[in-house]
């Protein structure tokens, strides 16, 4: 779970942080369903949480990654099962609609929904009615639906892979959560925070120049790289000062400019990542701050496949035989 808070408040006095904590406040009480956007690491699933706790809704906020739900069985997932439907079915399921009730429902990753099932959690959206798997008779849930994505969701629905008419609802109302690099200001309040978070590591602080020199640094990984990066240093200085040296230590500054994570990876721009990088998938993936299995799935989405003249033994052998 991406984090930047401590005792659940977003962290940073940036203007673009000040802002998301107004257009939070906003949209909070409302019930339309609300679209998070931003870069993976950003905090985008705090961002959820917090939405759910200013809403004054008394269910729980019920959180899916749509990736690690299989195609097959998305139904049992979102509907539940009545017991008896299935083998192995040997107690009722409420599914996450039905955990969701009187809550929210936040659904991570949203771009990654497979196309048969988006028609369905369509339906479900409407009017909170749906069928359990197995099940005689329609069941309700009142939940807030919360979606978030670091993709281009109108970009995917005009490639067809994405219903329009679904992210016409889940874009009701639309949060934007900057990267990391927008606001550089908010990092040392940001690396203090994790520092101070971490056990035994009272005796521990950041140099002035080691916290200039996290400003200065590319975060192709957000907030989620930076946290990473403090848990790091303190294994290397569990006390005294974190000075420059200390950071460089465990991730040198690279000699070449960062590749931007953007919310949109197109295919010529894949294409090209992927070619210069000798089609390692997990080279892409890291210079864009994603795990290799977006990288997968963008390549499928665009059809692309790796060249004949490029050997098994590369990077990209493991992601030819996802593909195939």
């Amino acid at each position: 779970m991406t984090t930047f808070r401590i005792d659940n408040h977003i962290i940073g006095e940036s203007s673009a942080i000040r802002q998301l904590r107004e257009r939070i406040a906003k949209l909070a009480p409302s019930r339309v369903p609300v679209l998070i956007q931003g870069p993976t690491g950003a905090g985008k699933e705090l961002v959820a949480e917090s939405l759910h706790q200013l809403s004054g809704r008394p269910g729980t906020l019920v959180s899916v990654n749509v990736c690690a739900i299989a195609e097959s069985m998305f139904e049992d997932a979102f509907f539940g099962h009545v017991r008896g439907a299935f083998s192995g079915a040997m107690r009722d399921s409420a599914g996450f609609l039905g955990e969701a009730h009187r809550g929210s429902l936040f659904l991570d990753e949203v771009g990654g929904l497979a196309r048969s099932s988006q028609p369905k959690l369509l339906r479900a959206i409407e009017d909170g009615r749906y069928r359990s798997v197995g099940g005689r008779t329609d069941s309700c849930s009142d939940f807030r639906l919360i979606a978030a994505a670091n993709e281009d969701l109108a970009a995917l629905a005009e490639a067809g892979h994405f219903r329009f008419d679904l992210l016409q609802r889940l874009s009701a109302s639309v949060i934007r959560v900057p990267p990391l690099d927008e606001r550089p200001e908010d990092i040392p309040m940001l690396a203090r925070a994790f520092l101070s978070r971490s056990p035994g590591a009272t005796a521990t602080h950041f140099s002035d120049d080691a916290l200039c020199h996290l400003q200065k640094r590319s975060w192709r990984g957000n907030v989620r790289e930076l946290k990473n990066l403090v848990e790091c240093v303190l294994a290397v200085v569990p006390d005294g000062t974190i000075g420059t040296h200390d950071i460089e230590s465990i991730v040198p500054r690279p000699d070449q400019p960062a590749v931007a994570t953007t919310a949109l990876v197109g295919r010529h721009e894949l294409l090209a990542l992927l070619g210069n990088s000798g089609w390692d998938v997990q080279k892409v993936a890291s210079l864009l701050g994603v795990h290799r299995v977006t990288v997968w799935r963008w390549m499928r989405r665009f059809a692309i496949t790796r060249p004949a003249s490029v050997s098994r033994s590369s990077g990209v052998a493991h992601s030819a035989h996802v593909l195939r």
